[in-house]
């Protein structure tokens, strides 16, 4: 659901702090935020180092993953390159989980996965929004972020699209290319544009 900016709200974030802002999940400006944008620069950099020393040694590259990563499982295992994690602070991932290569995860919402996931080469797991019936907004650079969580036991296909503050339950599969607009509940199989479910088990 799009949350609703008006003047009076924007008079009342001019109060709140930047991180309490993306906390609870309330509108903020990141063109205005140089702060956020070096989080945002230094993560791209440090995904691409790390990218490099994995084609010399996968093991050394794990090592810089994991610096990278605070709440990564050791146990978890990730394929590069890796795209993007902008807010690596922001991103979990549970025990003995497998996600391909090519994940991308913008932006600044927390991002859970759980156990013993399968996420498939090429995901994209996008926290932000954008006001959708205001150009001028858009321009200003407004957006806010919704959490992403994905439980136990998931399997993304290639090429899935979560969107803002998707919840997918335990034992969910994903079909590969779809765009999950909506939660999914626990003990199903979903796919498409947009994702809808296709059988419950």
């Amino acid at each position: 659901m799009q949350r609703t900016l008006t003047n009076e709200e924007i008079e009342r974030l001019n109060k709140v702090s930047l991180f309490e802002k993306i906390e609870n999940g309330d509108w903020y400006q990141f063109g205005k935020e140089p702060e956020l944008q070096e989080i945002v620069k230094k993560s791209s950099q440090r995904i691409q180092k790390i990218n490099d020393k994995s084609k010399e040694s996968f093991e050394e590259a794990r090592v810089l993953l994991e610096d990278f990563l605070p709440h990564l499982s050791k146990t978890a295992e990730i394929y590069f390159p890796l795209t993007s994690v902008e807010y690596p602070e922001h991103f979990y991932v549970g025990e003995e989980s497998f996600i391909n290569s090519g994940l991308q995860v913008i932006s600044a919402g927390k991002v859970t996965i759980g156990n013993h996931c399968f996420i498939g080469p090429n995901c994209q797991l996008f926290t932000p929004n954008h006001h959708a019936s205001s150009p001028s907004l858009r321009r200003q650079g407004w957006q806010y972020d919704a959490p992403i969580t994905i439980g136990d036991d998931c399997w993304l296909g290639g090429g899935v699209i979560i969107l803002p503050g998707v919840s997918i339950g335990d034992d969910v599969v994903i079909g590969a290319g779809s765009v999950v607009t909506k939660d999914v509940l626990s003990h199903c199989m979903a796919a498409g544009n947009p994702a809808r479910i296709l059988k419950r088990y």
